[in-house]
């Protein structure tokens, strides 16, 4: 089975189910298919509903309104109507994915949220807890009282059984085990013995694929969503290396469960893990960054990203919650993300991201450089790696100068300053300076998220032009240094923000006159 070059994942919620005014017709239950077809994402995973209530038939598992008689949220009467409507034409959700996914060529691999800890009666509670939920949940206080706990048989015969409705019923190209929706199986202190448990529940899933696999003259491959930090993973009972040692997945996707996207290398244990097995490893990014132009990441920084991807042993991308319905820039996106060999000269942003979590606490990131404060006889030295055959650009005369861009948040102009890129002299009086006092990031946070830069302020962008032979392919050193401050301006100085922007010669219209801020992928 060759592995996916792109996976797009639509939750068959947010993108697909609510959007549906009732009532649901067969072209609308395909569209999860055909936004994708012809684009570079070969692979669909589709979510199965809620944590553990379904969108599709299911005769094992609750689906959605099954026991209830009114709804006071109006997605979820939307949703309900569309199993309604769906069971009117004889077919679901999955069952007309599934279908239209044989038909035009995309694999379509739904995905199983393994936990889920809605209360019992609640509704998105599924079957199993309306039995004796006390016997099979975690049952400490706080959001885990009523999560499943897979030291039991009964929670893994009931996620097997979904499965193996799935196999036999539907006949999709694989399944999905989605770790992520929320990373928490065990009791506390309970996690090291539970791990085989969990290594063994994997395992279970392997045989069950394969037994219904045999049975129908194919095989479904089995895959997994965990997280990009290896000790989360650890320490919440996933022994992914074992998994990958015994053959029981077919591919890993590490989620980043970072708040920012940023297009520097990324942990390497999983590819490591991988290397030696036939096991394809993929990585799904944030979509937020932190940039004065875009909120989200634009097409030169999603390049150099999936090549920063390609040079670390990465199979590839693991992408959705794109805007809908997609439009050009997204379906371009679809197209390069899956093949970056045709984007090996094609202009790419490499930028660095501040440090996550609340001001002046312990960060969440303490891997990222900046911010970077410019204090008087100090040098701020920072590190920007590139993916790109610079040299082979150059031999062939198609790099053209790149551009290195500083953002000095509350520069002050009485300052004197030093500048230099990989030990080459930057003069100020040659950098195209803008300067802005009222600056406000667009980037979206909710919730807890936060970051360790201002979201508004007063800045600096210093662009400096590059000769293409100053760049050097892997680690390029940039240096900032603080000669002189004028001490009546006590106000702290940072450096906020580095982007090397690789530009080449290549196959692109003439620009016109109406140049605007980089538009976002994503909102």
């Amino acid at each position: 089975m060759a592995h996916p070059r792109f996976i797009y994942y639509n939750d068959a919620h947010h993108f697909h189910a609510k959007r549906i005014e009732p009532p649901a017709s067969e072209h609308m239950l395909q569209w999860p298919v055909d936004e994708l077809a012809g684009t570079g994402a070969d692979t669909l995973v589709l979510g199965l509903g809620y944590g553990d209530v379904y969108f599709h038939d299911s005769k094992v598992g609750r689906v959605v309104g099954q026991g209830q008689t009114s709804w006071g949220n109006y997605i979820d009467w939307r949703i309900m109507r569309m199993v309604e409507e769906a069971r009117r034409l004889g077919t679901d959700q999955l069952r007309t994915v599934v279908e239209r996914g044989r038909e035009l060529g995309t694999r379509v691999v739904p995905s199983l949220k393994l936990q889920d800890p809605a209360a019992p009666g609640s509704d998105r509670a599924g079957l199993l807890k309306q039995g004796s939920p006390e016997g099979i949940c975690i049952g400490e206080e706080g959001r885990y009282l009523w999560g499943y706990d897979f030291m039991h048989d009964a929670v893994h015969e009931d996620k097997l059984a979904v499965l193996r409705e799935i196999f036999e019923d539907y006949g999709p190209d694989g399944i999905e085990l989605d770790f992520m929706f929320d990373l928490r199986f065990f009791k506390t202190g309970e996690v090291e013995q539970g791990t085989p448990r969990m290594t063994q529940f994997v395992a279970e899933v392997r045989r069950l694929a394969d037994e219904v696999g045999e049975k129908k003259g194919r095989r479904f491959s089995v895959s997994a969503r965990v997280s990009l930090d290896e000790e989360r993973n650890r320490s919440s009972g996933l022994d992914v290396g074992a998994w990958i040692r015994s053959g029981h997945v077919d591919w890993v996707c590490a989620q980043d469960e970072r708040v920012l996207t940023d297009t520097q290398p990324k942990p390497s244990w999983l590819p490591d893990l991988a290397a030696d097995s036939n096991t394809a490893t993929y990585y799904r990014p944030p979509r937020r960054v932190y940039h004065e132009a875009t909120g989200f990441l634009h097409i030169e920084m999603s390049r150099a990203l999936r090549h920063t991807l390609l040079s670390g042993g990465w199979n590839g991308l693991y992408h959705g919650y794109m805007p809908w319905p997609l439009a050009d820039e997204q379906y371009q996106f679809l197209r390069e993300m899956a093949y970056p060999e045709t984007t090996c000269r094609r202009d790419k942003r490499y930028f660095l991201q501040p440090r996550e979590g609340a001001m002046d606490t312990p960060t969440s990131t303490p891997d990222r450089q900046l911010p970077i404060p410019l204090e008087p006889g100090t040098k701020a030295t920072v590190q920007i790696q590139i993916a790109d055959d610079v040299e082979s650009a150059r031999q062939d005369g198609e790099m053209k100068a790149a551009e290195l861009t500083l953002r000095i948040q509350q520069m002050c102009a009485d300052d004197e300053m030093s500048f230099r890129f990989n030990d080459q002299a930057l003069h100020l009086e040659t950098a195209d300076i803008t300067d802005e006092r009222a600056v406000t990031m667009p980037v979206r946070l909710y919730g807890a998220q936060s970051v360790q830069a201002p979201l508004a302020g007063a800045f600096h962008w210093l662009r400096f032009r590059l000769p293409a032979e100053w760049i050097l392919p892997g680690i390029n050193t940039v240096e900032v240094e603080m000669v002189n401050r004028d001490e009546r301006a006590t106000f702290s100085r940072e450096l906020n923000g580095v982007e090397l922007y690789l530009r080449y010669r290549d196959m692109q219209r003439p620009h016109g006159l109406g140049s605007s801020r980089l538009s976002p992928l994503t909102t």
